[in-house]
């Protein structure tokens, strides 16, 4: 995936593909970064972030 095609992508000039969100999901998932949720209620999602995977899961954190 090209730096143009990403910025394009974050930008909403494009719109991405499955193949690239699958790439970018494992290139994440290779550097330890976690997606995280703190809060599901109303159909939204609230404290949502990224964090570095800590060496030991903390089960009260929801990924997705």
């Amino acid at each position: 995936m090209t730096q143009k095609a990403l910025g394009e992508f974050e930008l909403g000039k494009r719109q991405i593909t499955a193949r690239a969100n699958e790439k970018l999901r494992r290139y994440f998932d290779e550097q330890h970064v976690q997606f995280i949720a703190a809060n599901i209620e109303a159909n939204h999602l609230e404290g949502t972030g990224v964090r570095w995977k800590p060496s030991h899961p903390n089960s009260g954190i929801k990924t997705i």
